[in-house]
């Protein structure tokens, strides 16, 4: 059941970010079984700056196709409707939140690193474990978070008093929220999530990933995003906010089923794919704006 404080306190907020319009219209045609790649390309088509970045992340590193790809239709066949669905999703909730620093202790480049990663590992956990859609669960570890930023945009002042309060008291950052606010980022982002229709099982486990045994029927994607999470942490790259690392719920970690050795050659792995994969984290910034 939601917080009825954290319901009053996102209604009250005017200028919530919407999903534009397109992005939105792009999602429902992919979540219908009927929609044709000719109705998504068009759909994409219609915003020219959107297609623009489908089109340049296509073609990045990150997706290694040989060959140029020139039109959205073509990015279609090559990448497949669920990752044109998270190239037109990521590029969309990106572009609602700038990426220069507002907030000293919250630092929104460093976030984004931390989710990209989240979104990383779990996609390739996802295909350990043997889920076929796996391109899916990009999406859910890359958006994990992303209530931290709703916080930090309309509550920064109390915000800034929970990262505060985590670092004094090593806490993790959820037990300063639900201090400071009476709820905390996890709630957040589901409720914003939920209200852009985008699918049950990407919100339940935004809204559970800290603690995946509430939600039943999607335990095993919310335990992909807890892990991810963690090993995020532990590997290093980004920082979503605090210090302390969050307990990691041991049935979630059994579920993934990884040992130490498969662990260490992951985590090889995701470091060299992370780096290929900045256009998720650098569309609409000029290459002075760029971090290495």
């Amino acid at each position: 059941m939601e917080n009825q404080e954290l319901i009053n306190r996102l209604s009250s907020i005017k200028s919530l970010p919407t999903l534009p319009v397109v992005a939105d219209n792009v999602i429902k045609l992919t979540q219908n079984p009927d929609s044709t790649a000719f109705e998504i390309a068009e759909a994409i088509s219609l915003d020219q700056s959107l297609a623009s970045k489908v089109l340049k992340t296509a073609n990045s590193a990150y997706y290694g196709f040989p060959r140029k790809i020139n039109t959205i239709n073509y990015a279609i066949v090559v990448l497949g409707l669920n990752n044109i669905k998270n190239i037109v999703l990521s590029t969309s909730i990106m572009g609602q939140f700038p990426k220069k620093n507002q907030n000293l202790l919250f630092d929104r480049k460093d976030f984004w690193k931390h989710s990209l990663l989240c979104g990383i590992i779990a996609k390739k956990i996802s295909e350990h474990v043997g889920i076929k859609n796996s391109e899916e669960m990009f999406m859910c570890g890359l958006l994990h978070d992303f209530g931290k930023l709703i916080l930090d945009t309309f509550f920064q002042e109390e915000f800034v008093c929970a990262l505060q309060m985590a670092e004094k008291n090593q806490l993790t950052v959820m037990e300063a929220e639900n201090r400071v606010f009476g709820f905390n980022h996890s709630g957040v982002g589901a409720l914003l999530l939920r209200k852009w229709s985008l699918p049950p099982s990407l919100v339940k486990s935004v809204e559970f990933h800290h603690n995946p045994e509430e939600t039943p029927n999607v335990f095993r994607t919310a335990s992909i995003v807890h892990v991810s999470d963690y090993l995020c942490r532990r590997i290093g790259i980004g920082n979503s906010g605090g210090t302390v690392l969050p307990e990691l719920n041991k049935k979630s970690f059994k579920l993934v089923d990884l040992t130490s050795d498969q662990i260490k050659e992951l985590t090889l792995q995701i470091k060299k794919e992370f780096k290929t994969a900045t256009e998720f984290l650098y569309e609409g910034e000029t290459d002075d704006d760029k971090t290495p």
